[in-house]
């Protein structure tokens, strides 16, 4: 494996909307933010029944909120973020990203952002996509590179075992 080392690979192209969808559903951005909203909506559910010597006395009001913030928390709010993530983050432009041994860089117009290795917390890989995530400058940071963008034959192949060995799983 150490001859993957000195590989660069080069990908111009733009990810379409719901490839960054199931990037991020990938990643697991989320994933966290999900539990607590459970917890929450569970605790907001609970305060509106109560138990007494007649049996459960059931608060319409409070039940009520905890619906509203579970519909909002849970379906909600993560399908903006994803939306407000594509737009903001300029994800439909078209790119040129470099991966090599040194990090990932990406190119967009005049501006590149660069993440070193020691950056990327994990990297991931979907029947479609290939996700790398990490952090830079305290920003939670989604690269995904549709396989559609390598032509060469088994080019997707070698970035896919390259990722691994750079970044691992997150596991």
């Amino acid at each position: 494996m150490s001859e993957i080392r000195e590989v660069s690979f080069s990908a111009t192209g733009s990810v379409t909307r719901d490839e960054y969808d199931e990037a991020a559903k990938a990643a697991g951005l989320f994933r966290r933010g999900r539990v607590v909203a459970a917890l929450g909506t569970v605790l907001l559910a609970s305060a509106g029944v109560t138990l007494s010597s007649e049996g459960l006395t059931v608060h319409p009001v409070p039940l009520a909120i905890a619906a509203a913030y579970g519909l909002v928390a849970l379906l909600l709010l993560p399908r903006w973020a994803v939306a407000r993530g594509f737009r903001s983050g300029r994800a439909a432009e078209e790119k040129r990203v470099v991966v090599d041994g040194t990090g990932i860089e990406v190119f967009r117009g005049g501006e590149s952002q660069r993440m070193v290795w020691d950056e990327v917390r994990y990297y991931h890989e979907t029947p479609r996509l290939h996700v790398f995530v990490g952090r830079s400058r305290r920003r939670t940071c989604l690269v995904a590179l549709p396989k559609r963008l390598f032509t060469a034959p088994g080019e997707s192949e070698l970035l896919g075992a390259f990722g691994h060995e750079q970044a691992g799983d997150g596991s």
